[in-house]
């Protein structure tokens, strides 16, 4: 448990939920009365940072910044076409697409483990 001193500057916060995700906030975070569960909703395939409409702060402030998103289970379709190198080399490339048409940057995305990896400069 920390102290209300340590809750003020919290380094490289991350919230997990096995199985499912985790996202890691870079730098420091002032947790101070921060409701977690209220705040961050992780499910396979969706990350939600301040999911209730005008709960978000500007961008900079809470945990309305910069961060990691590792996403677990978030498996291809089942298609014959993505059996081989070249078919899943072809769905990488949709998922740093759609990640970037999120405003993302894409890290990694792997077929074989279901693992979907990128960052965001704020939510």
């Amino acid at each position: 448990t920390l102290d209300a001193e340590q809750l003020k500057c919290v380094k490289d916060l991350t919230i997990s939920r096995p199985a499912v995700g985790k996202v890691s906030f870079h730098g420091e975070t002032d947790c101070t009365d921060l409701d977690f569960e209220r705040l961050v909703r992780l499910e396979i395939g969706e990350v939600l940072v301040y999911p209730e409409p005008g709960m978000k702060p500007p961008p900079g402030v809470g945990l309305n910044k910069a961060a990691t998103v590792t996403m677990y289970q978030c498996w291809p379709p089942k298609d014959p076409k993505l059996q081989d190198a070249k078919g899943q080399e072809r769905y990488k490339m949709q998922i740093r697409q759609m990640t970037e048409d999120k405003k993302a940057t894409f890290i990694d995305y792997d077929c074989t483990t279901g693992v979907w990896k990128f960052s965001v400069d704020h939510f």
